[in-house]
Parts: structure tokens; sequence; C-alpha cells
């Protein structure tokens, strides 16, 4: 009897657990023409474009998400902030100043965070030049849809802050245009910690009982 709940409590604990380090994939891309698009992105007011997304139940490890530009010659830094509805709550990372060279369609520039987002909760996910400008005139066109029914979780969202970093989390961004931008975000979900709990009251009763048959066997 106490092998058969010994043997379910740590079945529980692995299946649970490996079912939350499965990669999920959000994404509008198969929705989108390749040919849709928003700007103008770049130096000047409108310094930064963004798309919120939603955490559900379990929190979730953001391995990486991946915007649709074009062309590209601008710098930019890539960065993931709490969103508060209309502004950023808190920037949770911040990547160093991205420089890339293509001209022609959509070229997919993918970042890699790597930081754990807390269950039911919003993030923005976000291009800026902010704070790194240095007077270019050039500018970038961004994958686009405008029936805001790709992604249920969020939207396309954006400020015309210039150079002024401080208006990221100080001022209301631009959020009723009813779309996305193209995206993609890789995710996993990060188990609870009653799940790791649960394994480990199972290993220590693994332990426990070979323990005991070795004194007692």
């Amino acid at each position: 009897m106490k092998a058969s709940v010994l043997s379910v409590t740590l079945m529980m604990a692995f299946a649970t657990i490996a079912q939350a380090n499965t990669d999920t994939t959000i994404s509008t891309v198969e929705a989108w023409n390749w040919s849709s698009g928003v700007q103008p992105f770049g130096e000047g007011n409108t310094a930064t474009y963004g798309q919120t997304i939603t955490t559900g139940e379990q929190g979730l490890y953001l391995d990486s998400f991946t915007f649709y530009l074009s062309p590209l010659n601008i710098p930019f830094t890539a960065e993931v902030g709490t969103w508060n509805g209309d502004r950023i709550g808190e920037i949770v990372y911040q990547s160093a100043s991205i420089l890339l060279s293509a001209t022609g369609s959509f070229n997919p520039v993918t970042v890699n965070p790597g930081i754990n987002l807390v269950p039911d909760a919003q993030y923005v996910l976000y291009f800026t030049t902010s704070g790194i400008q240095s007077g270019t005139t050039e500018t970038n066109r961004w994958g686009y849809l405008d029936d805001g029914a790709s992604y249920a979780g969020g939207e396309f969202v954006f400020i015309n802050n210039g150079n002024d970093r401080s208006q990221l989390t100080q001022d209301a961004w631009t959020t009723n245009w009813n779309g996305d931008l193209v995206f993609s975000v890789n995710v996993v979900a990060v188990p609870e910690p009653s799940t790791y709990g649960l394994l480990l009251i199972g290993l220590g009763l693994v332990g426990y009982t070979s323990r005991r048959k070795q004194l007692f066997g």
C-alpha cells in the first residue's frame, strides 16, 4: 500500500513537471499575408513599438520573441516590461544595442531574454530607439495585423517618446489601434512550487523506505 501511494505521488509530480516544461509558441505569423504593416518606427517621435501579452495560471519562462521589420537599418534595444494597462510598470529585461542590416521584404528579428514571467499578468515586448538615438532619419516598417482578433491576450501598443526613456514608464502609451504586431513568442510553463514540494516528499519517502528495508529487511 505504501509503495502504491509512493508510486502515485512520484508519477504525479514527474508528470506535472514534464507537462510544464513543454515549449509553447504564441504566434500571429500564420494569419499574416507578408505585406500588411505599420510605420514609421525609428528615431524622432515614433521611437517605441511593442506587443502586449498575457500569462495564464502558471508562470512562464520567456525563451524568445520575434518581430518582423523592413528594412533593418536602425539601432534599437529589445526590452520587456510589466504592463499596467497603458504604460510600463517595471522594465524587467533590456538588451544591448542591436544594429542589423537588411533590405527588401520583412525580416524576422529574434531576441532571447531568458527571463521568468509571473502568473496572471500582462507584459509588453518592445523595441525602442529611445536613449541611443544618433540623429538618423531612417525608419522601419513592421509586420502588422489590423483585424484585432489574431491574439486575444494583447495588442499592438506604441509611444511617441523620442529619445526620452523616462516616458516609457511615466506616460501613457497609445493602445487603441485594435490590432497586433506580427510576432511569435516561445515560452515554457514554470511548475508551481507545490509541484516541486510534492516531488521532494516523494523522493524523501523513497529514501526512508529504502533505509527501513536495509535496517529491518
